[in-house]
């Protein structure tokens, strides 16, 4: 059976007409014309036995892949600017430990695939070796973060603070102007939720524009993107520096060997 699993190649940043006809399975069209927006997908049950494999830029494979979609603007043309792909896990009810296990393996496979860790702009640069003097689990000395250090793909967790993360688990992701975020939505077993659970897990990826547009919520802002986030980056920096003096002064070490990848559209 693997050698007639189906294979969906998919470069980000590519012409949707490309990825269309090359996929040897059919993606659905929706479009709401008054917006000039598409969404293609393909979309399957996570217990069929014919579910494809996606290859992203040549580099990661994903096997068991029950949804691909992709949402096209017209307004900013007509290439792949976003990804979102379902995978199937392990069984309903699995142990957290093997989906903990599962997961790290996937992270081994992005990592081998060329994708590095990336934190959020705004976010202090605190890696997975200083989690021993972070007791919160969405929280760095009271401030939400996006790239919590729990969550640093180069550190795996323990099963204590595994259970502690909560409901959603996202490791944060960069390579060649493209951003990653793998995501776990996790719901506990009744009658056992401290050993089993449910994962649904999802790698969502997006192109430099798509990344850095989300940052304004005004269309007209978005479109505007190039020009305004030079002073956007500048209120990213100023934060940071606060929270990265307020957690050095409680004797938690900044990883200042990570350099913010550069945006090429600002180049």
């Amino acid at each position: 059976m693997a050698n007639k699993t189906q294979l969906i190649s998919v470069e980000i940043g590519e012409e949707i007409s490309n990825l269309l006809s090359s996929s040897p399975v059919s993606f659905s069209k929706e479009c709401i014309s008054d917006v000039d927006m598409c969404w293609y997908k393909v979309k399957k049950s996570f217990g069929d036995e014919d579910l494809p494999s996606v290859e992203v830029n040549k580099s990661l494979r994903l096997d068991q892949v029950a949804s691909v979609s992709t949402a096209v603007d017209g307004e900013v043309g007509t290439t792949v600017e976003n990804l979102d792909l379902s995978v199937r896990s392990l069984p309903d009810g699995s142990k957290h430990d093997e989906y903990r296990a599962f997961l790290y393996d996937l992270i081994k496979d992005i990592k081998k695939a060329g994708w590095v860790h990336y934190y959020a702009p705004s976010d202090p640069r605190i890696s997975g070796s200083q989690i021993g003097k972070i007791n919160s689990a969405d929280e760095v000395m009271g401030d939400s973060v996006l790239s919590h250090p729990w969550l640093d793909p180069n550190y795996n967790l323990d099963h204590e603070r595994w259970l502690k993360v909560g409901k959603f688990y996202n490791w944060h992701f960069y390579k060649d102007g493209n951003h990653l975020t793998l995501q776990a939505w996790r719901r506990d077993s009744d009658a056992a939720p401290d050993e089993r659970g449910t994962y649904l897990v999802s790698l969502s990826f997006t192109t430099e524009r798509e990344y850095w547009s989300a940052a304004f919520t005004e269309a007209e802002d978005k479109k505007r993107w190039k020009e305004l986030l030079p002073a956007k980056m500048k209120e990213y920096a100023a934060i940071r520096k606060s929270r990265e003096d307020k957690a050095e002064k409680a004797g938690i070490k900044i990883d200042s060997s990570y350099q913010d990848p550069t945006i090429k559209a600002l180049k």
